[in-house]
C-alpha cells in the first residue's frame, strides 16, 4: 500500500497531471473553489550593529492560516451565524481538526483533515434519492449496512468490522448530540432522522479524541439543516412499491421552509412514510417533526432545536424459524406455513404474527451557544436531552398458549438522558520557531435513565396499552468525560495533533418481579469505570491537494446491561471494550474531475462485546465478548468524472467504493468453554462494494445504476452454518429530470432484480428488502 500511495504522489506531482486537465462547460458540475494557504511576508533582514552588512537570520516557515473566506460564504448552513463568527466558519471549511461547534463534526474541504472522514452532501442525497439512510451511507468507505425493516428506522451501521445489529458499536450523533438511545447503558439505535431534512451525513473513522463513548470504529453525525442558512421552501413526495409485501402503495411526504427575518432564522420540517417491510405483512409507518430557531449578534449565536418522532409499524424481530431450505420454500409469507407462527383470526380472541406491532415516541431537544471572544477564541456550549419509549408487542409463545394463543407479551423500554457539553478553542497561538497550534478542549457531563418492563395481556398491546408489568430492570448512569488536542502546524503543510480524552462513568443496575421482590442479592449492582483515551494524528500534504493522513487513538465501548441477571451475561463489575486503533491513508484530488481516497487500518479490541443468538426459537438474547478480536482491513474510494476532460454538455462518471475487514477471534471460548479462537467474529462482514456508473447531460437529467455487493457473515461465534446469511449482489438504479429551476421529477428502484436472500439471523432468518420503486417530484423555492 505504501508503494501505491508514493506512486500515486509521483504521478500527481507530474507536470502533465498537476491541474492541466480541460475545463469543464459551464452548468456541467457544480462550480470548484480552489482553496490555497497564504504564507505572510517574508520577515525584514534585521541590521547589524557594524558598518558590514550581516547575512540574514534563518526565517521560520511560514504559519499555517485558514482558508480567507468571505463571510457570507463561510456562513451559508453553518452552524456560526453572529457577525464575528468568520474567524471560526473559516476554520471550519478548512483544517485538520473538526470544528469547535459540536453540531458540525468535520471542515467543509477535507482535505488537510487529519484521519479518514467522508461527508454525504445534500447534492449527493438529492441526485441518489436513496430510499433509506442505509443506502445512503452504502458509498462511504469503512461502512456496512444492513437493513432490517425495510425503512432504515433501527440503525445497522457497521464500521470497519463493527457488529451492525442497532449501530451498537458506532456513535450515531444527530447535530453532535448521540441518538443512541443510552451510550452508557444499552446503545441501541432505533431512530435516524428522516433524510429530507439532513444537510449532510459527517462519517469520522480516523484518531478520534473529541466524540465518544462507541468510538472505537467510528462515529457518524447526521447534520439537519440550520436556521443560518439561505432562504428556502421545500415539498417532496413520492409514491411506490415494494414486491412481495401485503401493502399495495409505498407513500412518503415532506416539507420544510428555512426563513431569515434580519438576526433570527427558522426552520419548520415534516416528514412521513407509509411504506412495505422485507415480510408480507409488515407496515413500517412514521410521522416526523422538526424545528429550529436560530438567534444572532455580533458576538454569539444561539440556536434552539428538537424535534418528536412517532413510529407505528406492524413489524417485530422474531424472523423465520425453520431450517434455510424451508426459508426459501417459504418465500415472504412471515405467517403462512412457517413452522413456528400462526396467523390471527379476527373475531375469535387467537392471536398471532399479525397482531405483532412495534410503536415508539422519540423526543429530542438542544440549545446551543457560540461566542466569539474573538477571531481566534471561540466557546461552544450545548444542552441537551432526550426522551425514547419504545414497545414491542407480540402473540406469547410460551407452553400454555403454543397450541391456541391468546396471550400477548410486551418488551416496554423507555430511555432518557440530559447532557451538558462545553468546548473552547484557542486557535492560531504561537509556539516556537514560527509553529502555531490550535488548541481545542471540552467537558461533558450526562446522566441516563433506562427502565426495561416485560409486561404480558390478552389482544390488542401496543405503546398505549402495554399490558401488566411482570418484570422490571431499572438502569441508571452518571458519565463525565473530558478531551484536549492541538493542531500543531509544524509548517503549512504538516501537522502533527497530539490528544487525550478520559471517560469516567458509573452505572447501577436492579431488577425486580411485578410482586416487587428483588431478583439479584444485593438488590442493586453497581459498577465504576474510568479510562485514559489518548491519540495522536497527523496529516501531510505532501504535494498539492494529496495528503497523507493517520494515526492512533484509543477507543471505549461500554458493556450493555440490559439483562444482566440473565443467565450467560458476562458478570460484574462489567468490564469495558476497550481498543488499539491505527490507521494509514491517503487522499488526492490532484487530477481535476478524480478523486481517491484509501487506507489501511487495525483495530486491536480487548473484551470485545457480541451479541448471542436467541436461545432457541423463542429465547432472549444475552451479551456476552470475547477476551480479544484483531480487525486487519483497508478501504478504497474512488470517483472519476469526464467532464474536465472532454468538455461539452455531457458527463459520464464512475464511482467506486470497497471495503475490506478481516475480523478474527485471537482469544476467546463459546458458551461450553471451547476455544473459537481463528474464527471469524459475529456480525463482522468481510466484503462490502458499492459500485456506481451513471451519466448527466448539463443540469437537465442525469441517471445512475449501482451494483453492491454485501458478503455473507456469521451470527455466532462458532461459525456454523445455520447461522450464516447470504451474499448477494444487488442492483439499484435511480433518474433526475430538471423540468425548471424550481421543479424536478425523479424515480429510484432497489433490488431491481428481486433478489430473495437470507439479510440476517436473528430471531430466525430475516429476508432482505425485495424489489423497490419510488418516484416523485421536488419542488424548491425561495
Amino acid at each position: 500500500m505504501l508503494s501505491v500511495m508514493a506512486g500515486a504522489v509521483a504521478v500527481m506531482t507530474s507536470p502533465a497531471l498537476a491541474q492541466e486537465a480541460a475545463q469543464p462547460a459551464e452548468g456541467a458540475l457544480p462550480e470548484v473553489e480552489v482553496i490555497q494557504k497564504k504564507s505572510p511576508a517574508p520577515a525584514a533582514k534585521k541590521k547589524a550593529a557594524a558598518p558590514k552588512q550581516a547575512s540574514p537570520a534563518p526565517q521560520p516557515p511560514p504559519a499555517y492560516d485558514y482558508v480567507d473566506a468571505e463571510p457570507a460564504a463561510a456562513l451559508e448552513n453553518s452552524p456560526y451565524g453572529a457577525t464575528n463568527s468568520s474567524g471560526a466558519a473559516e476554520r471550519a471549511a478548512i483544517g485538520p481538526i473538526s470544528p469547535i461547534n459540536a453540531r458540525t463534526m468535520l471542515p467543509d474541504d477535507l482535505q488537510d483533515f487529519s484521519g479518514a472522514a467522508t461527508r454525504v452532501t445534500r447534492d449527493d442525497i438529492d441526485q441518489q434519492h436513496p430510499l433509506t439512510n442505509h443506502e445512503a451511507l452504502a458509498r462511504v468507505p469503512g461502512v456496512i449496512t444492513v437493513t432490517d425493516d425495510g425503512a432504515g428506522r433501527h440503525g445497522g451501521f457497521g464500521i470497519r468490522g463493527s457488529t451492525y445489529r442497532r449501530s451498537r458499536k458506532v456513535l450515531v450523533m444527530e447535530d453532535g448530540q448521540p441518538i443512541n438511545f443510552s451510550t452508557y447503558i444499552d446503545s441501541s439505535t432505533h431512530y435516524t432522522p428522516p433524510i429530507e431534512r439532513v444537510e449532510s451525513i459527517e462519517v469520522m473513522r480516523g484518531p478520534i479524541v473529541n466524540y465518544g463513548p462507541l468510538n472505537n470504529h467510528g462515529v457518524i453525525n447526521f447534520r439537519n439543516l440550520s436556521p443560518f442558512g439561505a432562504n428556502e421552501t421545500v415539498v417532496k413526495a413520492g409514491i411506490g412499491y415494494t414486491e412481495g409485501v401485503d401493502k399495495d402503495v409505498n407513500n412518503f411526504r415532506h416539507v420544510h421552509t428555512r426563513q431569515n427575518l434580519g438576526n433570527v432564522g427558522v426552520v419548520a420540517s415534516y416528514s412521513g412514510a407509509d411504506t412495505g417491510g422485507s415480510w408480507d405483512n409488515e407496515v413500517l409507518r412514521y410521522n416526523d417533526f422538526y424545528g429550529a430557531l436560530g438567534f444572532r449578534g455580533s458576538n454569539q449565536d444561539l440556536t434552539i432545536s428538537g424535534g418528536y418522532f412517532r413510529q407505528r409499524d406492524n413489524y417485530d424481530e422474531y424472523n423465520f424459524n425453520g431450517s434455510k431450505a424451508e426459508f426459501r420454500a417459504n418465500g415472504r409469507r412471515k405467517a403462512d406455513n412457517n413452522p413456528a407462527f400462526t396467523e390471527d383470526t379476527p373475531g375469535t380472541g387467537i392471536v398471532g404474527m399479525d397482531d405483532n406491532v412495534y410503536e415508539a415516541d422519540h423526543y429530542r431537544l438542544q440549545i446551543a451557544h457560540n461566542y466569539y471572544f474573538d477571531r481566534d477564541t471561540t466557546l461552544s456550549t450545548r444542552l441537551y436531552g432526550a426522551d425514547s419509549h419504545r414497545v414491542r408487542s407480540y402473540f406469547a409463545d410460551d407452553a400454555a398458549n403454543a397450541v391456541v394463543p391468546t396471550e400477548m407479551e410486551t418488551r416496554d423500554r423507555h430511555y432518557q438522558n440530559v447532557g451538558f457539553d462545553t468546548r473552547v478553542e484557542f486557535a492560531n497561538r504561537s509556539l516556537f520557531n514560527g509553529m502555531t497550534y490550535d488548541l481545542q478542549a471540552g467537558v461533558r457531563y450526562e446522566e441516563q435513565w433506562f427502565t426495561n418492563m416485560n409486561r404480558e395481556g390478552g389482544p390488542g398491546l401496543g405503546i398505549n396499552r402495554p399490558g401488566d408489568l411482570a418484570r422490571k430492570e431499572q438502569l441508571d448512569a452518571q458519565a463525565f468525560a473530558a478531551f484536549v488536542q492541538a493542531a500543531v502546524h509544524i509548517t503549512p503543510t504538516f501537522t502533527v495533533t497530539p490528544g487525550v480524552r478520559f471517560e469516567s462513568y458509573d452505572v447501577s443496575y436492579s431488577r425486580e418481579f411485578n410482586s416487587g421482590a428483588p431478583v439479584n442479592n444485593p438488590a442493586t449492582l453497581t459498577s465504576d469505570h474510568h479510562e485514559l483515551l489518548p491519540m495522536l494524528a497527523f496529516s501531510w500534504e505532501a504535494a498539492p491537494r494529496s495528503t497523507f493522513y493517520g494515526g492512533y487513538h484509543r477507543g471505549l465501548t461500554p458493556h450493555i446491561v440490559r439483562d444482566a441477571g440473565d443467565a450467560g451475561v458476562d458478570g460484574w463489575p462489567l468490564d469495558s471494550e476497550i481498543g488499539d486503533n491505527f490507521e494509514l491513508g491517503f487522499r488526492t484530488t490532484a487530477v481535476r474531475g478524480v478523486t481517491l481516497d484509501l487506507a489501511y487500518f487495525h483495530n486491536r479490541i480487548d473484551n470485545y462485546q457480541f451479541r448471542e443468538a436467541f436461545r432457541g426459537p423463542f429465547g432472549s438474547a444475552v451479551y456476552s465478548s470475547l477476551e480479544e478480536v484483531h480487525i486487519n482491513g483497508f478501504e478504497i474510494y474512488g470517483r472519476i468524472d469526464s467532464k474536465p476532460f472532454t468538455g461539452g454538455p455531457w458527463n459520464v462518471f464512475g464511482e467506486a467504493v470497497y471495503t475490506y475487514a478481516d475480523a478474527e477471534i485471537e482469544k476467546g471460548v463459546d458458551d461450553a468453554g471451547v476455544s473459537v479462537a481463528g474464527n471469524t467474529a459475529p456480525e463482522a462482514m468481510k466484503h462490502f462494494a458499492n459500485l456506481t456508473l451513471g451519466v448527466q447531460y448539463r443540469d437537465l437529467w442525469d441517471a445512475s445504476v449501482t451494483y453492491t455487493f454485501r458478503d455473507s457473515f456469521y451470527m455466532d461465534e462458532e461459525n456454523t452454518f445455520a447461522n450464516e446469511t447470504d451474499s448477494e449482489w444487488l442492483l439499484s438504479a435511480r433518474a433526475n429530470f430538471h423540468v425548471t429551476d424550481a421543479v424536478t421529477l425523479w424515480a429510484s428502484g432497489q433490488n431491481l432484480t428481486n433478489e430473495f436472500y437470507i439479510s440476517e439471523v436473528s430471531g430466525g432468518y430475516k429476508a432482505g428488502l425485495g424489489r423497490t420503486v419510488m418516484g416523485g417530484f421536488t419542488w424548491k423555492f425561495d
